[in-house]
């Protein structure tokens, strides 16, 4: 596993000095979500005005461009909605395969409440979400880019999760794992990485402090929340998870948080030990032998 961190981490910085700090700090990666100020990364000047060149400069560098993280998300009732959103995935697919970037995050999203109805069937919209993942696979393959579907919101759940991605039965559709979204469900690494396995493509790594009723009491380094960590990658090396575990800062939206340079050296010095350990023995299995279906798991397809 190797270590990255996400640019709402560091809000002020261009991407020369992400790169700079990457390795002064020891990361090997970057994930972008947004970039001083410009939150539709295609528009962003640095990135749009030579994606190409911009692409071969971090590889010159050493340090990966792993993620394109975008706000893209298609549980709407509204079909003009779910194109919109698909139309500005094309767009960070599209930036993402000149940039040679392997990843693009997509969010799981909400369960839309009409008026006079009430919510919809939470399987009607994991089927609606599916069938879009499913119409921007061939697009994505096709730039040798993997759409990934963090849990989040109404879906922050391994079980919804997993249903998305099988669903969609393409290579080119994985998803970002948040162990913090999870527990904010109560549901623990133990029961989600084993779960998941080999559909897990990044994971995305937050620390919190959770109070004894289960509600956030807020953001702390790694380590000094509820998060379990050193059990988490453990699982992970057990599920023979080789990809990046991205720190995840919400500075942008938190201004009180600590700064870059402390935050970041701080991650990555309690990180890296972690991922060096040796994998412990553990019964860990490639699938989950009661995996979720939903009713209409064969309609979605």
């Amino acid at each position: 596993m190797k270590l990255a961190f996400s640019s709402i981490g560091c809000p002020g910085w261009d991407l020369a000095t992400m790169v700079q700090k990457a390795k002064e700090f020891g990361f090997a990666g970057i994930e972008l979500r947004g970039l001083q100020g410009q939150m539709n990364l295609p528009l962003a000047p640095e990135l749009a005005s030579n994606p190409t060149r911009v692409g071969d400069l971090m590889r010159e560098t050493g340090i990966e461009l792993v993620c394109l993280a975008g706000s893209a998300s298609f549980h709407m009732s509204d079909p003009k909605k779910v194109a919109e959103s698909q139309a500005q995935a094309r767009e960070y697919i599209d930036l993402a395969g000149a940039l040679g970037c392997p990843f693009v995050r997509v969010n799981a999203g909400e369960i839309p409440k009409a008026r006079f109805i009430g919510y919809e069937r939470r399987e009607t919209v994991l089927g609606r979400i599916a069938k879009a993942l499913r119409e921007l696979a061939p697009y994505a393959a096709d730039r040798r880019v993997t759409l990934l579907v963090e849990n989040g919101g109404d879906f922050a759940d391994s079980a919804s999760i997993w249903f998305l991605v099988d669903a969609c039965d393409s290579p080119a559709v994985k998803c970002c794992w948040s162990p913090f979204a999870a527990c904010t469900r109560n549901e623990r690494p133990t029961t989600s990485i084993p779960r998941l396995g080999v559909k897990i493509g990044l994971l995305r790594l937050c620390d919190g402090k959770f109070n004894d009723s289960g509600a956030f009491d807020g953001y702390v380094l790694p380590g000094q929340g509820s998060i379990e960590i050193p059990r988490l990658i453990q699982l992970l090396k057990g599920v023979a998870f080789g990809g990046y575990l991205v720190f995840d800062w919400p500075k942008l939206w938190v201004s009180s948080l600590a700064e870059p340079d402390k935050a970041l050296p701080a991650a990555a010095a309690y990180l890296k030990p972690l991922l060096d350990e040796k994998p412990l023995v553990m019964t860990a299995y490639k699938g989950d032998k009661h995996a979720p279906r939903y009713p209409d798991t064969a309609a979605a397809k």
